[in-house]
């Protein structure tokens, strides 16, 4: 029998196997070089985002499509200043949030008027018919990295010292924007929903301030989308072993992790704190899709599929978005090559087929 991408992505979900692991490379601005237009382009038109998308989908036939624009558009649309270079990526130039008082002054934004959350839902939507046979998702903002952008990341740790009560409060408001943003790309587009929060790996915060100024709100996020029958998929980029047991608790259906986790670990404590398991993705190292062979990419993708394709519960990514910069014969090669070794009736003893 022959699957398609979002069969096998499926499986994985069900805790089962199709013929082989379901692979994918966490792709963004670099879907702007597959289209020939410039990163500006594609962050600020949605035609020509969705075509740069449905482009990368066509050339790298992953299982699953990430269709991210940029990790700044929620504080734009609520009034940070942002830079857009030609062909690089967008940054904030000024916080809204330089003084903290000007939270009350702040309203949710409204995803079909404010800033480019338009941009990103219409694009979203000329995208999503082309992506026939993968499973297609969005890449947003999670709360505390709205927070970050709101109100910097040097200061809002300060905050998180001097002024707790106000962290809490710009946590519920970048919380409700989350839902907000996250409730519209899921009516409007029909797309599964996976929120960035790199600012909260432990390379910039510690497990204390995790576990008091994001957790509840990641609780909060999953409670919400579960009541609306919505899985989450979280990313989070760098090192999180200490606090992958809070993650875990949070409910979330998925959690994308850097190469630098233990990715066993993370396996371990899903089987032993849920009954029913997330969905562990991850995570060939993005520096290798960048500088590396075509067969140290082979090497590193072998470690993961050996290790993790036969526990499922598993997908194959790259560890984080792989970098503008890479040649795309590598992201071809690895897509390819993941196809050809992943498959189970090598890896499993005694396999017959697919068990939904």
């Amino acid at each position: 029998m022959k699957y398609i991408g979002r069969e096998h992505v499926k499986a994985a979900y069900k805790g089962s196997f199709t013929d082989r692991v379901p692979v994918y490379p966490i792709t963004s601005l670099i879907n702007a070089k597959v289209a020939g237009i410039t990163i500006k382009e594609y962050i600020t038109d949605p035609k020509k985002f969705a075509k740069a998308v449905v482009a990368s989908y066509e050339r790298f036939q992953g299982d699953v499509v990430t269709m991210m624009a940029d990790l700044v558009m929620e504080s734009e649309a609520c009034g940070s200043k942002v830079e857009f270079p030609e062909d690089d990526l967008a940054y904030v130039t000024k916080h809204v949030l330089e003084d903290k008082k000007d939270l009350l002054k702040l309203k949710v934004p409204d995803p079909k008027k404010d800033g480019r959350l338009p941009f990103y839902i219409e694009g979203l939507s000329l995208a999503r018919p082309h992506i026939t046979e993968a499973a297609a998702g969005s890449v947003i903002c999670g709360p505390w990295q709205i927070a970050v952008q709101l109100r910097g990341a040097e200061q809002l740790l300060m905050d998180c010292t001097d002024d707790p009560q106000f962290v809490h409060d710009l946590m519920n408001f970048a919380t409700e924007i989350a839902e907000t943003f996250g409730m519209a790309i899921n009516k409007e587009a029909r797309v599964g929903l996976s929120y960035s929060e790199a600012a909260c790996s432990l390379n910039l915060i510690s497990p204390e301030i995790y576990r008091t100024f994001v957790l509840p709100y990641h609780r909060r996020l999953v409670n919400f989308f579960s009541s609306k029958r919505t899985g989450v998929t979280l990313h989070i980029c760098g090192y999180i072993d200490a606090i992958m047991e809070d993650i875990v608790d949070t409910g979330i259906s998925a959690l994308s992790i850097d190469c630098v986790s233990d990715m066993q670990k993370l396996f371990d404590i899903a089987k032993e704190k849920r009954a029913r398991m997330l969905v562990v993705i991850g995570a060939v190292d993005i520096l290798l899709f960048k500088d590396g062979t075509k067969e140290q990419i082979e090497e590193a993708t072998k470690k993961y599929i050996d290790q993790f394709a036969p526990l499922g519960h598993f997908v194959l990514s790259s560890a984080c978005e792989i970098p503008p910069t890479a040649p795309l014969e590598n992201i071809d090669h690895f897509v390819k090559f993941a196809k050809e070794y992943g498959r189970y009736d090598r890896l499993i003893p005694g396999w017959k087929g697919y068990a939904a």
